[in-house]
């Protein structure tokens, strides 16, 4: 996946990711945003499910929901607020992306490193 981070005009960090992983992107930059608790729990889940300490693990954030299992991250929305939501055309049935362990934890650690 790759990737981009940028600051909008007001200053808050953005993220951009390529095509296949926009919602990856939309999810860092609108839905857990700076909240470094929550990014560094998310670390050390992700590292659990790497060592095989855990099997499984679901996060629900306001805009998107992440299902984590089999060496796979699959991004869904939320269907309680779509209207946040640039993707909101997307079909709900399905992943609107997906992405594999290590490559989602390359992309929180260095998202962590830029907010700082």
């Amino acid at each position: 996946m790759d990737f981009e981070f940028v600051t909008d005009v007001t200053g808050q960090p953005l993220a951009k990711c390529d095509i296949e992983s926009e919602a990856f992107g939309d999810w860092l930059s609108h839905d857990i945003g700076t909240d470094r608790a929550a990014i560094t729990s998310l670390i050390d889940t992700l590292q659990q499910l790497l060592d095989r300490q855990r099997a499984d693990y679901q996060f629900t954030g306001k805009i998107y929901h992440l299902i984590i299992a089999d060496d796979e991250v699959e991004i869904f929305h939320n269907n309680n607020d779509l209207a946040h939501s640039e993707f909101e055309d997307e079909d709900l049935d399905g992943p609107v992306a997906g992405c594999g362990l290590v490559e989602f934890k390359h992309l929180l650690e260095n998202w962590l490193a830029f907010i700082g």
